[in-house]
């Protein structure tokens, strides 16, 4: 019951727990970072081993002394970033410029960097997972939100230019000679937007092409329609049907929690809080004794050899960690190595970190469970009932329903109770389709006798047969059968998603049922005598008294006032 109750409790609080501590001020974080898009250049500098790390940085820390003396970020970018796209005039990342990115979109240590570095400056060197990076901010304005475009796309035929075209298509459509999206079904050569009348659906201006991201900025209202603007897909005549309104926080929240909770962030958060617990409530790890349990002398060896302490036989366990009052042993440990993605591969050290974080959370859900008053009466009232039920089971179910001598005397007491009533014995036919059944009601009704359409039937895969005992009490689909004569047959009928064919055997008159009939009747009319007599005992020695003359009727408190 005690690790019911914790298991409860963790189940109730955890949620409310990582939201307020974890998810929250990430997700927060997230929410006003993007409100703002930052126009960002970066060079790049990988790193494939841990070998070439420390020449990785040299190279960086010598282009940043560059950077110091004056030469331009840009040309720097384009000699010596490792950014395949530096080199690709035309692309975004030439020379560096990724132009204006958002937080969410790119890693966090590059995001942390862009958003702390002021417009013209230019950051350290600093690490990725892609290597060493540096950037610089150019600007930084407010990010334009999503908006619901469709668009017209005419693409050039030899030297012909579709530009007069599509002047002459936006002056009909304004002048409402032709809805758009009639024209964008009738002449876009967008196959997948034209069947749509032209919508595009909901479409980030930053990730628009830069003509079409300038094109949609003049675009102040929506229904308005842009002047012709040309891409490298085509000519486009654009319309806006639509601009998301900025949402709040607590509106967004679902949606940034969902981004954030697969991403490093928010288990970073997750680890700083729990080191935040572990600071609080006090530590203490005996490494000694577990180094010497996984047979090395180094916390940075792998922790693997303690896997052998999930085993039952592995010798004593005592305590080798502690957090607050809490203690902990190498089985458990080993365990949570077991249950840990790539546990196999975590260091000793690794191993006491994960571990000590998890309990960390555990113990703060606890603790908040504990002073929260709502949630302190929840896990009350479950482990109250958690402790009923178990004293319920051991005292009156479990003990009543192995009574053997008491249950045949229960059942011989109360006989004239158990009783079947009158029943037809139904032979039934099931099926997924009626057309499987239609050729056995054919052959019974030609004369094919009860036991060879049931031998047939036993033979057919796709046809299940058993015996049913229709009475009053039964469903309904069945109770045909009790009103037709013996042999006689009834269906095909549905029934939810099967079809039946019935065949009435014979009528059985009412009868007392055997004890194995009636038992699961006699256990529980038994139940209800050791449940009579565990109360007169508890009232018994709990001295319970009651004071009936006491108890007045709320009818007659009112036709006293009255």
């Amino acid at each position: 019951i005690r690790q019911d109750v914790q298991s409860y409790r963790q189940e109730l609080a955890r949620p409310g727990l990582l939201r307020e501590e974890v998810y929250e001020p990430v997700a927060r974080t997230l929410y006003e970072r993007r409100n703002q898009a930052v126009d960002v250049s970066h060079i790049l500098i990988r790193t494939s081993s841990d070998q070439d790390t420390l020449s990785a940085y040299r190279t960086a820390q010598s282009i940043a002394d560059s950077l110091e003396r004056g030469v331009p970020f840009d040309e720097l970018a384009y000699r010596n970033s490792e950014d395949p796209s530096a080199q690709k005039e035309g692309s975004r990342g030439y020379k560096g410029r990724l132009g204006y990115i958002r937080a969410g979109q790119i890693v966090q240590p590059f995001e942390n960097r862009m958003y702390a570095v002021e417009p013209g400056e230019v950051s350290d060197v600093f690490r990725t997972k892609y290597g060493y990076h540096i950037l610089k901010v150019h600007d930084r304005r407010p990010a334009k939100r999503p908006v619901q475009l469709s668009h017209i796309l005419r693409r050039p035929s030899g030297d012909a230019s579709p530009r007069p075209f599509l002047d002459s298509l936006r002056t009909v459509i304004r002048e409402g000679g032709l809805s758009f999206a009639a024209a964008a079904k009738e002449h876009s050569e967008d196959r997948k937007s034209s069947q749509k009348g032209g919508r595009l659906g909901e479409v980030n201006p930053q990730g628009l092409p830069t003509s079409l991201r300038g094109a949609v900025a003049e675009l102040d209202s929506v229904g308005a329609l842009s002047d012709i603007v040309k891409s490298r897909f085509g000519y486009h005549l654009l319309k806006l049907t639509g601009r998301q309104e900025k949402q709040t926080f607590e509106e967004r929240y679902d949606v940034l929690k969902k981004k954030v909770a697969g991403q490093p962030r928010a288990e970073q958060r997750k680890a700083a809080f729990a080191a935040e617990v572990r600071a609080e409530e006090g530590v203490s790890v005996d490494t000694t004794r577990l180094l010497e349990l996984a047979g090395t002398a180094s916390v940075d060896s792998l922790a693997r050899p303690l896997l052998s302490r999930t085993d039952s036989a592995s010798g004593p366990d005592a305590p080798v960690a502690a957090l607050g009052d809490s203690t902990y042993t190498p089985t458990q440990m080993a365990q949570h190595l077991m249950q840990t993605d790539g546990g196999a591969q975590k260091t000793i050290g690794e191993l006491i970190d994960s571990f000590l974080n998890e309990k960390a959370i555990d113990y703060a859900v606890t603790r908040r469970a504990q002073r929260d008053p709502t949630l302190a009466q929840q896990v009350k009232t479950y482990r109250e009932g958690a402790l009923l039920f178990r004293y319920m089971q051991d005292s009156v179910w479990t003990a009543a329903a192995q009574d053997s001598a008491g249950l045949r005397d229960t059942y011989r007491e109360n006989r004239d109770q158990y009783q079947l009533p009158e029943r037809v014995r139904t032979v039934v036919l099931r099926s997924p389709a009626d057309s499987l059944l239609h050729p056995y009601e054919t052959a019974y009704d030609d004369g094919r006798s009860l036991g060879a359409t049931v031998a047939a039937a036993t033979e057919d895969s796709l046809v299940s047969v058993d015996t049913l005992f229709v009475s009053d009490d039964s469903p309904d689909v069945y109770q045909p059968v009790r009103s037709v004569d013996d042999l006689a047959s009834v269906g095909p009928t549905a029934q939810d998603n099967e079809w039946l064919f019935m065949i009435r055997d014979t009528q059985l008159p009412p009868r007392p049922k055997r004890f194995s009939e009636a038992r699961s009747s006699v256990v529980q009319d038994h139940q209800e005598v050791y449940e009579q007599n565990l109360v007169q005992q508890l009232r018994e020695r709990y001295d319970v008294e009651t004071y009936p003359e006491r108890l007045r009727s709320p009818l007659s408190d009112r036709s006293s006032s009255q």
